[in-house]
């Protein structure tokens, strides 16, 4: 995720760069670990503690998330558990998902090949099984 760009993007639309969205960004950036809403409003929660008190403050973190995916900053994904995730990866690529722990991964598009019937296509996989650390548990 380009932050600069996509607070461009943000201005162009008349969008407030508030304190909670600016951290949201700071969060996602290279952020590989697909975080869930809740997960983005704890760690922008911990960043600036007085995003807790406001009622209107998880709103803003919902809002900020939908606003991102609407301008393409984020791409969701629904995890194991049903949760929505966010991904600020949104180069092509695809995404294995542990099917014990829920951990999503990135799996570059390099290394897999779609063909449909017999020839080359262009989409996304997701790829189910156990992560590395729940293979070895």
């Amino acid at each position: 995720m380009d932050v600069q760009a996509v607070e461009q993007v943000l201005r162009k639309q008349g969008c407030a760069l508030t304190p909670q969205r600016r951290a949201v960004l700071r969060f996602l950036d290279g952020n590989l670990e697909h975080p869930s809403a809740g997960q983005v409003f704890d760690a922008v929660t911990a960043a600036l503690p007085s995003t807790s008190r406001p009622v209107s403050s998880r709103a803003t973190i919902y809002n900020t998330l939908a606003l991102l995916e609407q301008i393409g900053a984020v791409r969701v994904l629904r995890g194991t558990d049903g949760e929505m995730r966010y991904d600020p990866n949104t180069t092509p690529h695809h995404h294995r998902c542990c099917d014990v722990c829920g951990r999503l991964e990135d799996v570059p598009a390099e290394a897999v090949t779609l063909l449909l019937d017999g020839r080359p296509a262009v989409g996304e996989v997701r790829f189910t099984g156990r992560c590395p650390a729940c293979t070895t548990a």
